[in-house]
């Protein structure tokens, strides 16, 4: 059972969003596009799975990504944690695959690659409708923003932390020295910290592929 998500008004959470790496890019590679959306909704299980498991809150779908809310630090790392060593055992079934085979999941060499990105602070909700979806709840708030904004630092399997959210996690798990990513045009640069997953987090390396996705 997650944590309580009141029906009206803000709350304080971490928001993290699970992001598959270089999404473009196995499209292009892919003969066909429900095949890759079939990998998507594979990758995404396990970590929706971790999420859950971790008595967090799925709340938004983005394509390849998906936004989750969660409200215990120790949680959190064990929703990561969790998302890691999902994501090592699809990369080791694939790369073994691919060793034997490389037209297996060839649009994806190695297996998945993801980033988890995390920022803590007020998440303001609302609600939106259409007919298809009907009625949404809409979730709207400045640790949202800054969780997506760091997404675009570093490359391969990764975990960053916005500044709130790393002084709150340092306490229970060791992290790197702070580093910035460029904002958009207008804006400061945003600070993040790594987590240090150690050698929970590895990536698939299949030795027949010389290319790789991760990015």
């Amino acid at each position: 059972m997650g944590f309580q998500i009141p029906d009206s008004g803000n709350f304080q959470a971490f928001a993290i969003i699970i992001d598959i790496n270089s999404f473009t890019s196995m499209v292009s590679r892919a003969d066909n596009d429900c095949t890759v959306a079939q990998y998507v909704r594979d990758v995404l299980l396990g970590a929706i799975e971790s999420v859950e498991n971790s008595s967090g809150h799925i709340v938004s779908f983005m394509g390849d990504a998906f936004l989750a809310l969660l409200q215990d630090p120790i949680k959190v790392m064990e929703c990561c944690v969790g998302i890691s060593k999902s994501i090592d055992r699809s990369c080791e079934h694939i790369s073994n695959a691919q060793a034997d085979c490389n037209n297996a999941w060839d649009y994806a060499p190695g297996g998945p690659s993801v980033k988890i990105t995390i920022e803590y602070g007020e998440i303001c909700q609302s609600t939106i409708e259409s007919n298809f979806l009907g009625s949404q709840k809409l979730f709207i708030g400045s640790a949202i923003n800054y969780a997506a904004r760091i997404g675009s630092a570093g490359e391969g399997n990764r975990c960053l932390l916005g500044p709130v959210a790393a002084k709150i996690i340092q306490n229970y798990y060791e992290l790197l020295p702070a580093r910035a990513v460029e904002g958009k045009a207008g804006e400061s640069k945003y600070i993040y910290y790594q987590l240090d997953l150690g050698d929970i987090w590895r990536e698939g390396s299949p030795e027949q592929l010389e290319e790789s996705y991760w990015g």
